[in-house]
């Protein structure tokens, strides 16, 4: 029958329709939620009265069955006391211990002694400790016992972190070689409770108990870090309720819908919609996770974004994250895939662990974080590593993964993925997958408890950090380096370092909000002090572009004694006032002066247009009262990060010059009621930025940041943030202050390792001291690891150059070299084989150098030869008295905004193709590259032999077609011409200008205007850049660029002044850091030219004499010990 309504023949399904309640999954439904274990029947529990004699000791001496030791009622064997009495795997600082803890001081103890991690102990040569303090750590097993009643009962005391918590502090039980129960203290100081385990379940078996204390006290949480244990007793009655905490997870039924259930773990502060956590991101190229609020180490952040995923099993949405996927180099160059062999990690953006499962999908190698060649994702709490995964061992299949972690909850994590594999066909898969974090209710996989992790140490990383701004502070024995992070928008992240080697887990204390609505959309620089009362404040910069004001000054206070968690105070905020710019105004330093009984606060701003140093002052860091400023300059950008030092006999100021070719740390001195630039004012060249000072009770650092290039490429140009570089600050008999090479960097790297030179060119002879003639050089052998050389270097000849060399043979790259010129006292880092200045005597700082070169009558301190002016609208040139305006340039409105511009000096340029205004107000926004025009600038006389500025754009002289040029015009006549050189953008998108010098010696005394002309209306006619760029006309007694030298930005990349003498010998340090690809040379004990050179690692060190005969003493060369 081909149908039929006889209900006898239809199929029956037995089924049930829910309604799902808002909030609520299938797994919640299905699965009936979650139900604890074990959950015990308090009817069933009796509870003793007498537990410290309830039952009977847990375990003897093994080698003695009489001697009792659950009671710790033994010591005084010294070192090893507790495996000398049948305790196993005692390892760190419990090795120490002298058996048990005199217990008079502990409240709950049971005869005379106790457990104590940080009692009495004698180290392995017998020679007594003391108190081994709470900073100790270990770990060790009781003996062995069968269980045979239904309880344990103990006293414990201590630190309140339970074995699945970070800083571990806890007693476990051990069947089977698995942890199966934990109790911890509760963080009452000095004082013990008892607790039970019902251990019914494990009843026969053999146990052993694990004492465990993990926590280094590193102030990385606030509980206590120790552990007391006694009396350790084995009944049929409880000393207490057990507890449900005391069992390493919580139970609850599977997730039906992992991929659905619970909330994606972290998301990107500036787009909460995007799904991060399932990695449906891509196609930034190079940085793109950085960009994404993750952070990228080594080879990954050259990744792309999310992988497309279409040939890999089990993966959600369209993307996963895979370490060996689509990648890009910094300059913008394709990779493909970056393969097997790359290697790094990558963190994603803090969260919190709201839920009790922490749900994934993974794939790719097996390799356990702690290997070296790891294919890894961990999970870490206080920045220590809590948990820990591998892959699957499949190359295209991923599967669900889970972490319990119920125990971890309301605490910030951070996911970090771990590969350091380098491929090949030994052990196993050369990269890690991950895709779709959630946190959840249920779990998606059977969480296993190996992959808790609890061990003290392992959890640090190490340095220098990719960063910008650093602002330290000094703590408890420890550099808390608190420090802008150079992607999103610029949140506080924390280090935390004592040899300035390795640091521990970057830690966010501060959330820029991303949100255009706020004063800290973006977060700058600041400064951390504690007051009287043992409070500890963060002053910080909020920036708004879209605010008003733009830039104000913030306020937050520390919750805890760990110093990572910050409260912001909204109301305590301001800005500018009483001639201070609030446009400018960041970069707080707040210090107690003790000479004026107050705080006073150090600010970058402007005061009535004037860069300065700023001044507020108050009697309680809530209200601050603006003083007159303590330093200003003319300079059309600004001083940033000022920093107060303090040496008790004579004070320092610092700031960061933000101007084009001042760009460096310079320092003043006081001269009477003022301060002034001091001599040899630069501390470093242009390759160290934004150094502020912290001092111990030994030394005082200055930290610093070694920018990155444009393009991760020796040729490019420095760009904002880059490495961690140290610096260590003293004073000379005359007062001046001094950088050297930090003493902990000696102390670290004291293993002597051969200086065999590799290869010499000229005459060399001797070994020590070694002789070298003009034109001769010698290389020692390269190195991938940090390493320092030291050398002393003398000459019959007080003047002259030589110098540290890095040669290379890589087509395409040039020679490095660290010159020093006794001639001019110039040290200098540049690439190829002469100085780009060809010995000629030019300004390297031909932004400052001289007067601007023409000023408007009626304001003559505005910057009209720098630009620095705009919006009057229509005939803005002409108001700012310009003459014979004519064209498309009666439209311009001032000064264009110079952002776009790579090598800009202050806020505005001249552009020919720049915002404007019709007549009648109305706006044009750009007026394109179809503008023309021509315009003279106020009229000067020529009063020094050079003019020098800035120029780009179109190469068509002033007397073609087409013309793009400057013209220095005298009596109606063009004396000098210069036009652009066609250049392309950077690499970063951005117009690039050139400096360019003419000679006007011979017109001294004479009147003349500049005249700008732009004649091409980009119509197709010929090739060159149809607009003109310039900026920064100033007279200038030295040349930016020597006669005839073609200008070749990058060329050198930095320059510091020193004084030097060969006759009298130049002592010099070099810091070699190959594997971050930068470096510092510390000259005399004086000063330090700081450098970046991404091929280090693949270069021979060595030394060169160019045009005297040198004395080569003491050249050594160490490594870390």
């Amino acid at each position: 029958m081909a149908c039929s309504d006889d209900d006898t023949h239809k199929n029956k399904i037995e089924a049930e329709l829910i309604v799902l309640q808002e909030g609520q999954s299938p797994s919640d439904v299905i699965g009936e939620g979650s139900e604890p274990i074990d959950e015990e029947q308090e009817e069933d529990i009796t509870l003793t009265e007498n537990p410290e004699s309830a039952g009977f000791p847990l375990f003897n001496n093994p080698e003695n069955s009489d001697q009792t030791l659950s009671g710790f009622e033994f010591c005084c064997g010294q070192y090893n006391t507790y495996a000398e009495h049948g305790f196993e795997d005692v390892s760190g600082d419990f090795a120490k211990l002298d058996g048990g803890w005199w217990g008079a001081d502990v409240g709950g103890v049971v005869g005379e002694r106790v457990f104590s991690s940080f009692g009495d102990g004698f180290d392995n040569e017998d020679e007594s400790l003391g108190w081994v303090g709470f900073s100790a750590v270990g770990m060790m097993d009781s003996p062995a016992f069968e269980i045979t009643e239904r309880y344990i009962n103990f006293l414990i005391g201590g630190g309140s972190n339970g074995f699945t918590e970070p800083n571990t502090t806890a007693l476990v039980l051990v069947v089977d070689d698995e942890v199966v129960l934990q109790a911890s203290g509760d963080d009452t100081a000095m004082s013990m409770r008892w607790v039970t385990w019902d251990v019914t379940n494990y009843a026969g078996m053999t146990a052993k108990i694990r004492f465990i204390d993990n926590h280094p006290e590193d102030n990385s949480d606030t509980a206590l870090p120790y552990l007391l244990v006694d009396e350790i007793r084995h009944a049929g009655e409880a000393a207490s309720m057990p507890d449900e905490t005391s069992h390493l997870q919580i139970t609850a039924s599977a997730s039906i819908e992992p991929e659905s259930d619970g909330i994606p773990a972290f998301t990107r502060v500036s787009d909460q919609g995007q799904h991060i956590a399932g990695f449906e991101f891509c196609c930034g190229q190079f940085n793109t996770y950085a960009n994404h609020d993750f952070r990228a180490t080594g080879d990954l952040d050259k990744l792309d974004g999310g992988w497309w995923a279409a040939d890999i099993s089990n993966h959600q949405g369209e993307r996963i994250f895979t370490s060996r996927g689509d990648g890009f180099s910094a300059d913008g160059t394709s990779l493909g895939w970056i393969g097997d062999e790359a290697t790094g990690t990558l963190s994603s953006p803090p969260f919190t662990l709201s839920h009790n499962f922490l749900n994934f999908l993974v794939g790719g190698g097996t390799q356990d974080f702690t290997l070296d060649n790891a294919t890894a994702v961990v999970l870490r709490v206080n920045g220590k590593v809590v948990r820990h995964a591998v892959g699957n061992g499949e190359e295209s299949q991923l599967d669900w993964h889970t972490w319990d972690v119920s125990a971890l909850k309301g605490k910030t994590a951070v996911l970090e993925v771990i590969d350091y594999h380098e491929g090949g066909q030994e052990n196993g898969l050369g990269f890690i997958m991950l895709d779709e974090i959630r946190l959840a209710e249920h779990p998606a996989a059977t969480p296993n408890n190996a992959e808790v992790v609890s061990v003290p140490d392992g959890h640090d990383i190490p340095l220098p950090l990719v960063m910008a701004d650093p602002n330290p502070y000094y703590h408890d024995g420890e550099f808390y380096l608190y420090y802008l992070i150079d992607t999103a928008f610029h949140d506080w992240y924390l280090t935390k370092t004592s040899d300035l080697q390795r640091g521990s887990f970057p830690q966010r204390i501060l959330e820029a909000t991303g949100d255009t609505n706020t004063q800290d959309q973006w977060t700058g620089s600041g400064s951390v002090i504690e007051d009287a009362e043992g409070q500890t404040h963060i002053f910080f910069t909020g920036h708004n572009a879209d605010f008003n004001p733009v830039e104000a000054v913030m306020h937050a206070t520390a919750t805890d004694g760990t110093l990572t968690e910050f409260t912001k105070i909204p109301e305590d905020t301001f800005t500018g006032s009483n001639g201070y710019s609030d446009f400018d105004f960041r970069d707080p330093k707040v210090f107690w002066n003790k000479e004026t009984n107050n705080y006073w606060m150090l600010i970058t701003t402007r005061y009535n247009g004037q860069a300065a140093i700023g001044l507020y002052v108050s009697e309680n860091l809530t209200t601050w009262l603006p003083q007159e400023p303590l330093f200003v300059m003319d300079a059309p950008l600004n001083l940033e990060v000022p920093d107060w030092v303090d040496f008790g006999e004579a004070q320092y100021m610092l700031f960061s010059d933000q101007n084009d070719g001042e760009r460096d740390i310079k320092y003043l001195r006081q001269n009477g009621e003022g301060w002034q630039l001091a001599n040899f004012t630069s501390l470093d060249g242009k390759f160290y930025y934004a150094g502020r000072t912290a001092a111990s009770e030994e030394s005082t650092l200055l930290f610093g940041w070694v920018p990155h290039k444009i393009g991760r490429t020796n040729a490019g140009v420095g760009t904002f943030g880059g490495d961690l570089a140290i610096h260590q600050l003293d004073t000379t008999t005359s007062g001046e202050l001094a950088v050297h090479i930090p003493q902990k960097y000696k102390t670290e790297f004291a293993s002597a390792i051969d200086t065999t030179f590799q290869s010499q060119q000229g005459s060399v002879s001797g070994e020590s001291p070694i002789t070298m003639m003009a034109s001769s050089a010698i290389t020692l052998e390269k190195r991938g690891d940090k390493n320092r050389l030291s050398l002393s270097v003398t000459s019959e000849n007080a003047t002259g150059r030589f110098g540290i060399y890095f040669p290379t043979e890589v087509e395409g790259e040039q020679v490095a070299r660290l010159e020093l010129d006794t001639n001019s006292n110039q040290a200098s880092f540049y690439f190829g084989d002469t100085p780009p200045t060809g010995g000629a005597s030019v300004t390297p700082t031909p932004a400052l150098a001289g007067e601007p070169l023409f000023s408007r009558e009626n304001e003559p301190e505005q910057n009209v030869s720098g630009f620095e002016f705009c919006c009057a609208q229509y005939n803005t040139l002409t108001a700012h008295e310009f003459t014979n305006v004519s064209g498309d340039f009666l439209k311009l409105d001032g000064g264009w905004w110079g952002g776009d511009i790579a090598n800009n000096v202050g806020e505005r340029v001249f552009s020919s193709f720049g915002d404007g205004f019709d007549e009648d107000g109305t706006s044009l926004g750009w007026i394109g590259y179809n503008a023309t025009g021509s315009a003279d600038s106020p009229s000067f006389e020529i009063s020094k032999p050079y003019i020098n500025f800035l120029i780009g754009g179109g190469t068509n002289p002033f007397d073609s077609a087409n013309a793009t040029a400057v013209l220095l015009v005298v009596n109606g006549e063009v004396v000098r011409s210069q036009s652009g050189r066609d250049a392309e953008k950077s690499a970063d998108d951005k117009f690039v200008m050139d400096w360019v010098t003419w000679d006007v010696s011979e017109l001294i005394g004479q009147t003349a205007v500049i005249r700008f002309i732009d004649q091409h209306p980009d119509d197709g006619s010929d090739s060159a850049l149809p607009y003109l760029l310039a900026d920064q006309f100033r007279a200038a007694d030295l040349p930016a660029v020597s006669e005839g030298e073609d200008v070749d930005a990058g060329n050198l990349d930095a320059q510091v002044a020193v004084p030097m003498n060969l006759t009298e010998g130049v002592n010099l340090d070099v810091w070699l850091d190959p594997e971050a690809g930068i470096g510092t040379l510390y000259i005399n004990e004086f000063r330090a030219l700081s450098f970046r050179l991404y091929d280090l690692n693949q270069r021979p060190v060595g030394i060169y004499a160019r045009d005297v005969p040198l004395s080569v003493s003491e050249l050594q060369r160490f490594i870390r010990q």
